[in-house]
């Protein structure tokens, strides 16, 4: 516990003192002292975030089950994961010596922090690294149709090219996916199982939208990574209907939501969302910032599109993960 102690001593010390620009508006670049001030202020803010939302998802639990929201839900999943990935860092923290070692975690994987030890200007670099990823889906596809030679895979990849070149051509991407969802999802489903698909095409799907990093490549084995895409769809689904109406999200909602759907657009605007949610949370604030009403609009018919296909792929058994994740990037307006 030394460790948490001095970083707990150090904020309020050094708080009153840290200072990035002088009184002057002339930019002064910081010092290795008050970088380190500030990383040592933003994990004692994050840590006392982590513990108030501990006492939000405690008064969460004690809800009827039927007054619980899709945020309270939201809320409660966000914690276990950030206890999830919390423990290892705070156990390492708290071990003699090896203690200081603990923020090159931080350094080295920052996403494996809970998410209220994450800087806020990190949010729009995640964003941007998950956004890249997302939009080489259909290249890695398309080297992966290469790399099959059996019948069946032939048999089914021909039609798919053309559907996939039909919709990177159309006008109207949206109503050619739509038209098209029972056909092409069964195609998918027969010749694309997750199991067909080699891992680095898998990391990528995975990446897009559960946001891993290099642990995922180096500690998930293929059978996990097919076994949590799966979960993300049945999530994906119950979230799709309790979202029950979008013109009614806030901006971070919407944000939030489209991301964890690996539908990225206007990434400055929802990276500027995610940043200043995060220094809200941390400083108990509620600051809001401006966002043109025409990317606002844009989030929300993004959003609109990807429940109503989904609402229709649903009907069909099974509901072909493979369709859903490759569909998310020819949603986007390119």
């Amino acid at each position: 516990m030394n460790n948490l102690y001095l970083l707990n001593y150090s904020h309020h010390v050094i708080y009153s003192n840290f200072r990035l620009i002088s009184s002057s508006s002339t930019p002064v670049k910081p010092t290795v002292i008050s970088r380190i001030r500030y990383v040592l202020k933003h994990y004692w803010l994050g840590s006392k975030l982590l513990y108030n939302n501990y006492r939000a998802i405690q008064g969460i639990k004690k809800k009827d089950e039927n007054s619980i929201t899709r945020i309270d839900k939201l809320s409660q999943e966000q914690f276990r994961y950030d206890v999830r990935v919390g423990i290892p860092f705070v156990t390492l923290f708290n071990i003699p010596i090896l203690g200081y070692l603990a923020p090159l975690i931080a350094f080295f994987a920052p996403k494996y922090l809970p998410s209220t030890l994450i800087m806020p200007t990190q949010q729009i670099t995640f964003l941007k690294d998950d956004a890249k990823t997302s939009s080489s889906i259909m290249d890695s596809f398309m080297e992966f149709n290469k790399t099959q030679y059996n019948d069946e895979t032939i048999y089914g990849m021909i039609p798919v090219i053309q559907f996939i070149n039909q919709v990177t051509t159309s006008d109207d991407p949206y109503k050619t996916i739509i038209s098209s969802i029972p056909e092409y999802s069964i195609l998918f489903s027969k010749c694309y199982p997750l199991s067909s698909f080699s891992r680095e095409h898998l990391l990528i799907l995975h990446k897009s939208v559960l946001h891993s990093s290099f642990l995922a490549r180096f500690f998930l084995s293929n059978y996990s990574l097919e076994a949590q895409l799966e979960m993300w769809q049945y999530k994906t689904l119950i979230d799709d209907k309790q979202i029950g109406n979008i013109d009614k999200l806030s901006p971070y909602e919407l944000v939030s939501s489209l991301s964890k759907r690996g539908l990225y657009l206007h990434l400055n605007d929802m990276g500027k969302i995610l940043e200043n949610q995060q220094k809200n949370n941390l400083n108990k604030t509620n600051e809001i910032i401006e966002i043109n009403q025409k990317i606002l609009n844009d989030w929300k018919q993004l959003l609109y599109q990807w429940i109503d296909i989904h609402k229709k792929l649903s009907k069909y058994n099974p509901i072909s993960t493979t369709f859903l994740l490759h569909i998310s990037p020819l949603l986007v307006k390119q």
